[in-house]
């Protein structure tokens, strides 16, 4: 029952990508990870590294809470390479009261103080989390300028000027409760951190995490997880793309245009980018679920990694040419099985079922029901569709056994989901174009 080409913790519970990079011939994927069960917890840091992006190797957890700073959590960040060493920045959480019933949950949502963190590693395959840690940017204690609780997720990137760059996510208080925003700071040696910047909207949401800028073809993009942007039943936070300006020398950041999401399951959260040994803008995130499927002890997965480009003003998305490549033996028929691909293209009104998992063209938008393949709990959307297309449905579904991700009109939109147990009825379109692959013998 466990994908085979989606990263899937050994055991227990998983959520966020954190610290992706390609390091000394490695890919190094790090993951908010709580070792004990299938809930979340205190945060750890899982590891594994890979040389293709598709098989992986488990290695022993990289960070885990070590100082009275980070006694009950080490939240999610990012890393670099800086003088040759491995840098891993992190959110250090510790509760202001512990819940005395569990200490691994805090008592209320209330009840964080944050801070970020770092790691030196030499090699990437040891972590001294007794004396290599270091704080590296204090708690926030001023309000007008950030929350005491919610501060986090620090992305980290090189500067042309050599210094290092940090965005947190954050939010600040306003007439409407809280506004979300990113903070920038600078630093020359990656130890030594000062404020710079900032940037707040108060139109998207009240807070905004594991936000990620970067640039493609030179146009800046600010990826982000704001919460409560959607009212229930939906999920109230999702990950969204916005294109910005950016001014690297003042850190000063302008929005120039509207976000959009970047998936339309409402699964996908906390996504992060790298670039991969070939210099592609890569991209993996979180596909939630609520609960392990049944029989197994282990829950979270990631997308399969996508790559990232830009044209006339939008953000493709498409599977990274690693995974692609791989389907290539042709099926005569969906076998749930093992993974395939489904390449198609549909029409209005037309529908596909696939195992209980079904698809239609209705109002121009692709819409998907997974009602009776999924669970029903809180913030659980199982029926989602996408903005219009404009009259073209060239649809690629990717089936990997608890997740099919659909990517539409070469990767224009993409929309994600996560299924339990699925059946036997398959339903296909007509099209003498339809065409199924499976990974290569």
């Amino acid at each position: 029952m466990r994908p085979k080409l989606h990263f899937t913790p050994p055991r227990n519970w998983m959520n966020d990508p954190n610290g992706l990079i390609y390091f000394r011939g490695n890919y190094h994927i790090f993951y908010q990870h709580f070792p004990y069960t299938c809930q979340w917890g205190t945060m750890h840091w899982g590891h594994a590294t890979t040389k293709d992006l598709v098989n992986f190797e488990h290695l022993p957890i990289a960070l885990y809470p070590s100082k009275d700073y980070d006694r009950n959590g080490c939240f999610s960040g990012s890393a670099i390479v800086y003088n040759g060493k491995l840098h891993l920045y992190y959110t250090a959480i510790r509760y202001a009261k512990e819940n005395p019933e569990f200490v691994h949950v805090q008592y209320s949502d209330d009840d964080l103080i944050a801070s970020q963190g770092l790691v030196i590693s030499d090699d990437g395959f040891t972590f001294d989390n007794k004396n290599a840690k270091h704080k590296v940017v204090d708690v926030i204690t001023d309000g007008k300028l950030g929350d005491i609780r919610h501060t986090r997720d620090p992305k980290v990137w090189i500067g042309t000027n050599g210094h290092v760059y940090m965005i947190i996510g954050s939010k600040v208080q306003s007439e409407k409760g809280y506004d979300g925003e990113v903070l920038f700071y600078e630093s020359e040696d990656g130890l030594n951190f000062s404020y710079k910047n900032r940037f707040i909207d108060a139109n998207i949401g009240d807070m905004w995490e594991c936000p990620d800028l970067f640039a493609l073809d030179g146009q800046y993009y600010l990826v982000f997880s704001p919460e409560n942007i959607d009212q229930p039943p939906k999920p109230n936070s999702n990950a969204v793309i916005m294109p910005v300006a950016f001014d690297e020398t003042t850190c000063t950041m302008a929005k120039m245009g509207e976000y959009v999401y970047l998936d339309y399951g409402l699964d996908f959260y906390a996504p992060q980018t790298f670039l991969d040994e070939s210099g592609r803008r890569t991209l993996l995130g979180w596909e939630r679920m609520r609960e392990p499927v049944r029989g197994e002890n282990w829950v979270g997965m990631l997308t399969m990694p996508r790559v990232l480009t830009q044209k006339d003003g939008h953000v493709y998305q498409n599977v990274h040419p690693n995974i692609a490549g791989m389907f290539t033996r042709e099926m005569a028929r969906c076998d749930f099985t093992q993974p395939f691909l489904l390449k198609t293209s549909l029409k209005e009104g037309e529908k596909i079922k696939l195992g209980g998992m079904k698809m239609a063209i209705k109002d121009d938008c692709l819409c998907v029901d997974r009602a009776s393949v999924s669970i029903k709990a809180d913030k659980v959307s199982n029926y989602n569709c996408t903005p219009k297309l404009n009259g073209r449905y060239d649809l690629e579904i990717y089936y990997d056994f608890q997740v099919f991700e659909i990517f539409i009109n070469d990767g224009f939109y993409v929309l994600s989901q996560v299924v339990y147990e699925l059946g036997e009825n398959i339903l296909l379109p007509e099209s003498a174009g339809t065409m199924i692959f499976g990974l290569e013998k």
